[in-house]
């Protein structure tokens, strides 16, 4: 994989980490279904990724947004 193909490819999976966190931590059932599961450290070392989800999920967009009026 060449270092252009990486650099198309990176925003994506930023955009997919941020979007799935971002979900799966804004859903009380999910939430309560962690709590009862995970065990406590687990959930929240879970929680606590809740900004960085945030942020990646912004870059993300922000960066595929760029590369598409860059390119288009």
């Amino acid at each position: 994989m060449t270092p252009a193909a990486l650099d198309a490819l990176f925003p994506y999976v930023c955009f997919a980490y941020g979007a799935l966190m971002t979900f799966t931590l804004n859903v009380p059932s999910l939430v309560r279904i962690a709590d009862e599961r995970l065990p406590q450290q687990l959930s929240n070392q879970w929680k606590a990724h809740r900004g960085l989800a945030a942020l990646c999920l912004v870059v993300g967009t922000l960066w595929i947004l760029q590369n598409l009026w860059l390119v288009g």
